[in-house]
């Protein structure tokens, strides 16, 4: 009971700004949440094959790894609100264009523009995050977004599972065909729209940074061996992800012949719960340490990895998905808040850059890899490569912080990366 009136008294903390950026979380992750259930179908039902699939869904992340440190400086210097608005526009008349003229050279411009409105957008949140904070609720803060993301993308995929059917009737066309899928896409266009207000009612004290634009990265040469050993296992990881979650969809459709709308539902239930577990995030964090709270929900998601690739009962393969999604998930607050802890506030930018360009790196590069492998062996040699990442990563998280630290990231010392 005491750790629900803690709970309870840490979110009431969070600041008007944050609150604020709740709202504008909860109708990205409802769009979102409709983007992620039908692009891949979309772009199939175009005609392409999983292997220029997979250079599209590699195309976003390798601009957002490109312009990734570039936009954290501009984060830095022009403002948290205004990036925020900036990296929003450039998504959304990306996400139109790729709708109103998908040809093969359009998507792939389209996708570079949404990975840099994606990375303009996205670097500036975990330092809007730390400065709308303090020590007592940040961890609260940060799960919380994660945790409303993620379950918003739950009402996106529980809602948007009927949105083909739906517009099938009313053009007279397939459910599955392109312009069920464009019309159902075209829906993300009104929310990204309409997150804009509260975004643009943001009264973030804004400041022009009067530096060098090489002293965030002075900052965090001084403490790059705690930092890499906090971006290694999660380049690894990302790398393992990149290969297998972006075609989740596509693997229960093909593997299982499930329809959209049963798919719809299972990404929802899964948000759901992986925004419910994230949310016990700061308890157990709290309880076990940050450190040992990654190892030890990341370490349990590799069963249930094994069972979704290797064990052929649909059931089975729902449940693991589910449980996976929840576990491996769970941590990313808590290791998002580590990473910023290390940072200087004059680095912060530039940290969050780099963590940045981590995940982007997984997407940017093994998509383009996994689409070839799987037109030409299925997914269990994609499975078996995920789950070997996820092992690595998280035994390095256990090697260097909980065996090889105490709980804190602030007990590592500096020392030089061979």
């Amino acid at each position: 009971m005491k750790t629900l009136r803690d709970y309870i008294a840490n979110v009431q903390k969070f600041s008007s700004q944050a609150q604020r950026y709740l709202v504008v979380t909860m109708l990205l992750g409802i769009g979102g949440g409709v983007f992620q259930l039908f692009f891949n179908f979309y772009i199939l039902s175009l005609g392409y094959e999983e292997d220029f699939l997979g250079l599209l869904i590699s195309v976003p992340s390798l601009m957002a790894l490109v312009v990734a440190l570039f936009a954290g400086y501009i984060s830095d210097l022009i403002g948290r609100k205004q990036s925020f608005v900036l990296g929003s526009l450039i998504s959304t008349l990306a996400q139109g264009g790729m709708l109103l003229w998908p040809t093969r050279g359009m998507l792939l411009l389209t996708g570079a523009l949404r990975g840099v409105g994606n990375s303009i957008f996205g670097v500036a949140t975990a330092p809007f995050l730390m400065e709308h904070s303090t020590e007592s609720e940040r961890t609260h803060l940060f799960s919380f977004s994660s945790g409303i993301a993620t379950m918003s993308s739950f009402l996106g995929n529980f809602v948007g599972g009927s949105l083909p059917l739906f517009f099938s009737g009313v053009l007279d066309v397939r459910p599955t065909s392109s312009t069920a899928y464009a019309w159902s896409l075209g829906l993300t266009l009104l929310l990204n729209l309409v997150a804009l207000i509260p975004l643009l009612r943001l009264r973030v004290e804004e400041k022009t940074l009067a530096q060098n634009p090489l002293d965030p990265f002075r900052t965090l040469w001084e403490s790059r061996g705690p930092m890499a050993r906090l971006l290694l296992p999660s380049l690894i990881i990302s790398l393992g992800a990149g290969m297998l979650i972006p075609f989740m969809n596509v693997f229960f459709r093909f593997r299982y012949q499930l329809p959209d709308d049963v798919i719809g539902n299972l990404f929802g239930f899964g948000s759901l719960g992986m925004g419910a577990a994230i949310l016990l995030a700061p308890v157990l964090a709290e309880r076990w340490g940050k450190p040992k709270t990654v190892v030890i929900t990341q370490g349990l998601s590799i069963p249930f990895m094994i069972v979704l690739g290797f064990i052929p009962s649909v059931f089975l393969a729902q449940v693991a998905f589910l449980a996976r999604m929840a576990l491996m998930n769970l941590s990313g607050p808590v290791y998002n808040t580590m990473v910023m802890e290390e940072a200087d506030e004059s680095s912060r930018g530039v940290a969050a850059s780099l963590y940045s360009m981590i995940w982007s790196s997984g997407r940017a590069i093994s998509p383009a890899i996994s689409g070839p492998i799987q037109k030409l062996y299925g997914f269990d040699p994609v499975f078996i490569i995920t789950i070997v990442a996820y092992g690595v990563s998280v035994y390095m998280v256990y090697r260097w912080f909980v065996r090889g630290s105490s709980d804190s990231v602030r007990t590592l010392q500096p020392e030089p990366v061979p």
